[in-house]
Parts: C-alpha cells; structure tokens; sequence
C-alpha cells in the first residue's frame, strides 16, 4: 500500500457542492481534510469559446492509496461533464501531520 501523502484538487460551481464533496470524502475516509477556498473566477476555453466562472476550490490531504478512489468519488459525485481532478506530490511535510494522517487512512 502507497503511503505517501498526496494533495487533489478540483473545482465545482456551487459552495453547496463542493461543500456536499468534502464531507464525503471525509465521511469516507478518503481524505483527512478538505479546504474549501471561494469564490474563485476561473477562465478556461471550453468549446472554442473563453469562458469565466466563479468557482469553489478544494484542496483535499490524503494519501497516495486513496488516489482511485478520490477519482472515481469526485467523478461520480461532480456536476461537470470533464471535472478538474489533480495529484499533486508533497516532498515533504510536517512529521507529526504525516503520522495523523496515516493514523486516520492508512
């Protein structure tokens, strides 16, 4: 089992949804913490127009393991035909964090 932590972001249009989201991933054991930060405006090219929305941002702390199923929650869970999902390695991190976390997912 892949232990090391990793940080997942992804966007949703709504408080209300990104809200709904955390609290499963959580609820899960998916993530140990979820941040929510918004309203953020995003400008992206989506069928060969440019467009900008507000959005609501979550950056969600959990473990390597938990990777596919953090992808398929969020898919399965998003409002969005192609949704934001990203990994993104942490090099390093407080020891005493690590240890909470693996105690909570691992």
């Amino acid at each position: 089992m892949d232990i090391n932590p990793i940080l997942v972001t992804s966007t949703f249009p709504t408080k209300e949804e990104a809200e709904k989201t955390a609290k499963l991933l959580v609820s899960k054991k998916l993530a140990v913490c979820v941040n929510i930060i918004g309203p953020v405006i995003s400008y992206y090219e989506w069928e060969n127009k440019i467009q900008n929305d507000e959005e609501y941002k979550l950056f969600i702390k959990t473990l390597e393991s938990k990777w596919p199923d953090i992808k398929k929650t969020i898919k399965e869970n998003h409002p969005y035909t192609v949704p934001e999902i990203s990994k993104l390695l942490i090099n390093d991190i407080l020891e005493e964090y690590y240890s909470w976390m693996k105690n909570i997912l691992a």
